[in-house]
């Protein structure tokens, strides 16, 4: 069935939302101000997903994409609309699904914080199989908008120009490699998953040491806005302790509260471990135990619950900046019902995922939101960094 649909907004995932004989319509590709032709691919009761035939009027703000392979790679959502409109869009997105799910005051909010480049920002790509016959050097490629077709591509705008050349070459690919992923250093060097590789990289004044095995943000320069801002919270704090959990190599420890007194790191990866505590000996303190910092290797989930009832203190920050699939069940629900800290700052990189753990955690009411930051650490694609500040209530 075709449908004639006028849209009216972007909602969080890139689909224009228009409405139909008063069901609402989710039309991908489609902008606001636009009036479509849409046919349905999937119909529910209250709603329906439509797949867009042709644009009857078109959106001042839509752009002729740059990539040649938008209609078929599942990377990027917003090639086709201007960067101003694309802010403008994801800062509404966060806002009202805020809004909408824990009702929070509108007041918290504060303006999206924008990347200086749209393009070309990305300093770690992850290219997956192409064939399971790992006896044979192949091209690797995207995942493509069905998420199952492999999509060789011969560039990719998102990515740092320095990696141009990881697309067109073929690798042998381990038997238990399902991906590789590919990550640009401080120095130029490309060090990849296959095995650990250590490497430096810059995040405004501060210098860290990764790895090819750890977790490192993946766009420099929004990550130096980000703990801007999370250190300007800190500071306000003025806490005796700072906890970070799912702490990587340190990063925002070391930008954000290198000066609080006391600082204890939670992680499970032990390449991670490592890095961190390099990064520590590098602020010349000494050991870590000598600098104030503690270093706990192991599954958060585990070791952070036992440190904080064994060693509950007045003035804790807690940060968490977890993986995309957030924080487990049995963390939100310690959160939620335990006096832990009077300042949590929780980092996060998917909008519904964050607000799921932000229901369990206000749902005893011992915290309330009192900023919620959005920053633009992935222009072109549907994703957004959010940094919210709650404070013990």
């Amino acid at each position: 069935m075709d449908l004639e649909i006028k849209i009216e907004k972007l909602v969080f995932g890139g689909d224009g939302l228009g409405f139909s004989n008063g069901k609402a319509c989710f039309v991908e590709g489609a902008l606001p101000g636009e009036t479509v032709l849409a046919s349905v691919l999937t119909e529910k009761r209250n709603y329906c997903k439509a797949e867009l035939l042709k644009i009857l009027t078109m959106s001042p703000h839509r752009t002729d994409p740059p990539c040649p392979y938008t209609g078929t790679c599942g990377g990027c959502q917003y090639q086709h609309l201007t960067y101003d409109e694309e802010k403008k869009w994801k800062e509404l997105q966060v806002r009202e699904s805020f809004l909408q799910a824990l009702r929070v005051d509108p007041a918290v909010f504060v303006p999206l914080e924008a990347a200086d480049r749209p393009y070309g920002y990305r300093n770690s790509i992850t290219l997956h199989k192409t064939t399971r016959n790992h006896r044979i050097a192949q091209r690797l490629a995207f995942i493509g908008r069905d998420n199952k077709t492999a999509v060789p591509v011969d560039r990719c705008l998102l990515a740092d120009p320095a990696l141009a050349n990881i697309f067109l070459q073929k690798y042998f690919i381990g038997e238990r490699e399902k991906n590789r992923t590919f990550k640009l250093a401080g120095d130029g060097r490309i060090v990849t998953s296959e095995s650990q590789q250590a490497y430096g990289v810059q995040v405004g004044d501060q210098s860290f040491v990764t790895g090819s095995l750890c977790f490192f943000q993946n766009n420099l320069d929004v990550t130096a806005l980000a703990a801007a801002k999370i250190r300007s919270w800190v500071e306000a704090a003025a806490p005796l302790r700072f906890i970070d959990l799912y702490c990587g190599v340190g990063t925002f420890s070391l930008l954000c509260a290198k000066e609080v007194p006391e600082i204890a790191c939670f992680e499970e990866n032990p390449h991670g471990i490592a890095a961190l505590k390099e990064n520590i000996r590098s602020l010349g303190r000494g050991e870590p135990h000598e600098a104030g910092f503690l270093c706990v290797h192991g599954q958060v989930e585990k070791t952070f619950p036992p440190f904080i009832r064994q060693q509950p203190k007045p003035g804790t920050v807690i940060f968490m900046d977890p993986p995309r699939q957030g924080i487990a069940g049995s963390l939100a629900d310690l959160l939620a019902k335990e006096n832990v800290c009077e300042t949590l700052v929780y980092l996060a990189c998917d909008l519904a995922i964050l607000l799921r753990d932000l229901k369990i955690i206000l749902s005893n009411e011992r915290y309330e939101i009192k900023s919620v930051a959005p920053f633009d650490m992935f222009p072109k694609t549907k994703h957004i960094e959010i940094a919210v500040l709650l404070k013990r209530v």
